[in-house]
């Protein structure tokens, strides 16, 4: 493929967008009583790489002036105007902490609380979905969805989950089931992205051109050519082209790829051309001699 054909080729490739059946949901995350202004910098750069836009800090332990400071700062990195941009709701009367956080609920259509625990559902209210197993709505109208976050110590509490809709968790290790705040928020956004995203293997900023079966097949018609030249068992040489074709069709191959594997087998088609040319030449000559 020429530059020119690449150009074009590249151009027809369509990047990672939003699935048009989810352009309707707006996201929240949560963060309830976060306790480490590093984990809500953190959360709030892994929002930036998936696309989520809206925090909301629920009466949070760590002081609001540290949430913005510059050490926070140096967490969220590009992320730095979700954080600017958060929504901070302190609490002066920790009596009133359940009945704000219900206020709260009220503004969202669904609201999905994480937990570490309901792994062996002892306690009903904690039993949880994995994140990929999460099923989400398509909607012709808004929807607002809030993805809900507790304390770093020991997560939201049986009151808070029953204000949800219901609860997720993440499937780990069971000798030590908690993760770190801002890494289990990663890995359920992630898998909502996934989930709501048309996501095309390879494509991006510098997408990656897959080849297609036309490459494919003139790559295989090489390899046939450059089996058959070789010393190769008859009832062998079917199979071992079958075992290429195998392991190129279950794999993400790129048109680079295979013009670079396509590169070696020409020129080892070329080498055994020549040799049998020479070889042949010798024998004629040989014969020659003889008579």
């Amino acid at each position: 493929m020429n530059k020119k054909q690449q150009r074009k080729e590249l151009l027809r490739v369509k990047k990672t967008q939003l699935a048009p059946e989810y352009s309707n949901l707006e996201f929240s995350v949560v963060l309830v009583m976060p306790e480490h202004a590093a984990n809500i910098g953190a959360i709030a750069r892994l929002m930036k790489n998936f696309h989520f836009e809206h925090l909301i800090i629920y009466n949070p332990i760590e002081k609001a002036e540290k949430i913005r400071s510059y050490y926070t700062q140096g967490f969220a990195m590009h992320g730095k105007e979700i954080l600017f941009n958060a929504d901070i709701i302190t609490i002066e009367n920790q009596i009133d902490h359940l009945s704000g956080f219900k206020e709260l609920m009220k503004k969202f259509d669904i609201k999905i609380g994480s937990t570490a625990k309901g792994m062996h559902y002892t306690n009903i209210r904690r039993l949880a979905t994995f994140p990929a197993e999460l099923s989400l709505p398509m909607s012709e109208k808004p929807l607002k969805i809030a993805l809900v976050f507790g304390r770093e110590s020991h997560g939201l509490t049986n009151d808070e989950i029953e204000m949800t809709n219901f609860a997720i968790r993440i499937p780990s290790n069971e000798d030590y089931p908690t993760l770190n705040l801002s890494h289990a928020c990663g890995i359920i956004l992630y898998e909502i992205y996934k989930k709501i995203h048309t996501i095309e293997i390879g494509r991006g900023l510098k997408p990656v051109l897959l080849a297609n079966n036309e490459d494919k097949q003139m790559l295989y018609k090489l390899i046939k050519s450059t089996i058959f030249k070789l010393r190769v068992r008859t009832y062998r040489k079917e199979n071992i082209i079958f075992a290429f074709k195998n392991v190129f069709e279950r794999a993400f191959v790129s048109k680079k790829e295979v013009n670079l594997i396509m590169g070696v087998f020409s020129k080892l088609n070329s080498y055994l051309k020549k040799e049998k040319y020479i070889k042949s030449k010798f024998n004629n000559s040989k014969s020659l001699d003889n008579t």
